[in-house]
């Protein structure tokens, strides 16, 4: 049978039918606490043949009782999501084995999941976004090898990214988005076969390198990573995810060049860049992107010129290049004809462009650029000509300074032998030689003549 109550705000009657299979209590105002109003739960637990029990949407607030675990292991949907329920996800919750859609989102439930969601072998659909949920990720969700959809954004949920989780083959979406998940980014779940529709594990700390088996993608159309800490460069193999529809990278630390091997991706709508450590000019390849329809390059170390090929894209509405080192013309045809759809501030040596971007004609930038190479080149001489003025001083003040000190040697060395040898004069010498006469020589050689001369009663020879 199949229970519908709609817009209902009285009591619950205690229900007993064992032939229920529906009960839909949705889109209510219907209240309960910890004090009451969850007594028809326990009472469903002699419905044996409930399959479907939706409570969303109503003022359910305080704990889940942990009787819910004792239902039916026929019931294969349990929608408890938007409500006000707080407290911990029962602990035995891994008892409805027959479950295919477990939806507890946009609520207050708080605590770890439990390791025993894991026997939950049979469902398709998980959806545990917006709560306070917190602390790690059990491996055993990796069990749920039935799961088309994990969606367990806007938490708490911290720690890495189970490897376990690459056991999901059949997932098609994986949203772990928005909580405070750290680590890397598992090499297992860029494999997933049938994650096609999106993969988003944005605002978290994940750090790291982007594995190259994010290449292994070619069926998804939305990779998500926004506001991580991901870092190094964007792997080529990022070009054989040729179903991406949107790749968002920005608010990380990516470095080096943009690759080449985007150009693969032609049905591209939207690619964001924005604030990272990329450097480089701008690949042209990005033009052979033809469904592009916006594109985020802002907040980089992009130099060069700005590729004139861009304009050819048809699609494309918005591209902001902001906040970068690109020089020269701005292009004036497609996205650049349009002052509302393009952003290239704090590029200060661009010229030229559309009238309406009020930036400068590229003859004047290129007589001011010409002025700054001039005024850079003299500056440059003028700090070559000081330092080869002060190496010549230095070595002619050095020069000097070395002949003082020789100078100042040998004449040391003659007041040292002034003052070791007695000085004779001509004329004591002449005197004492008899006026160097032949009675007083004593011999010739070939470099003079030694005579005998007397000084103060001492013989001394002379030349």
């Amino acid at each position: 049978s199949y229970i519908y109550i709609g817009l209902w705000t009285g009591p619950l009657a205690i229900l007993h039918s064992n032939s229920l299979t529906v009960l839909d209590l949705g889109d209510n105002r219907l209240q309960a606490n910890d004090s009451q109003g969850w007594e028809f739960i326990t009472s469903l637990t002699n419905c044996s043949q409930l399959q479907n029990l939706i409570l969303g949407n109503n003022s359910f607030s305080g704990k889940v009782p942990g009787s819910i675990a004792n239902l039916s292991t026929t019931l294969e949907t349990l929608y408890l999501g938007d409500n006000r329920i707080s407290g911990a996800i029962p602990s035995d919750i891994g008892n409805l084995v027959g479950l295919k859609l477990l939806e507890m989102a946009n609520s207050s439930i708080s605590g770890a999941i439990p390791e025993s969601i894991g026997r939950l072998e049979n469902l398709v659909e998980l959806g545990l976004y917006n709560t306070s949920l917190s602390g790690l990720i059990p491996p055993s969700l990796g069990n749920l090898t039935q799961l088309n959809n994990l969606y367990a954004f806007y938490g708490n949920l911290e720690g890495p990214i189970p490897r376990s989780l690459g056991n999901l083959k059949n997932v098609f979406v994986f949203d772990l988005s928005t909580s405070l998940l750290n680590g890397s980014v598992p090499k297992e779940v860029l494999k997933l076969p049938q994650l096609s529709w999106y993969l988003d594990l944005s605002y978290n700390a994940l750090s790291g390198p982007l594995p190259v088996e994010v290449g292994s993608l070619a069926n998804l159309n939305q990779l998500i990573l926004s506001g991580n800490q991901l870092s190094s460069s964007i792997p080529d193999s990022i070009g054989n995810c040729i179903s991406l529809e949107r790749l968002l990278l920005d608010q990380n630390s990516f470095e080096g060049i943009i690759p080449q091997s985007l150009k693969n991706l032609k049905g591209l709508a939207l690619l964001n860049l924005t604030m990272n450590k990329l450097s480089g000019s701008i690949p042209d390849a990005l033009a052979s992107i033809g469904n592009l329809q916006q594109l985020y390059l802002a907040h980089n170390n992009f130099s060069g010129l700005i590729p004139a090929v861009l304009q050819n894209l048809t699609l494309l509405s918005k591209l902001d290049l902001s906040f970068n080192d690109l020089q020269g013309e701005v292009p004036k045809g497609g996205v650049f004809a349009n002052a509302t759809s393009l952003s290239i501030h704090v590029n200060d040596e661009l010229c030229g462009g559309a009238p309406q971007l009020h930036l400068a004609p590229c003859s004047m930038a290129a007589v001011d650029n010409k002025r700054q190479v001039s005024r850079s080149l003299m500056a440059t001489l003028i700090s070559i000509g000081a330092l080869v003025f002060l190496g010549i001083l230095v070595a002619l003040i050095h020069l000097i300074h070395k002949r003082f000190r020789q100078r100042k040697a040998s004449q040391l060395v003659s007041t040292l032998i002034d003052e070791q040898y007695e000085r004779v004069s001509y004329q004591a010498l002449s005197n004492g030689t008899g006026g160097f006469s032949e009675a007083n020589l004593l011999g010739l050689g070939s470099y003079g003549a030694v005579y005998k001369c007397i000084l103060h009663d001492q013989v001394l020879p002379q030349l």
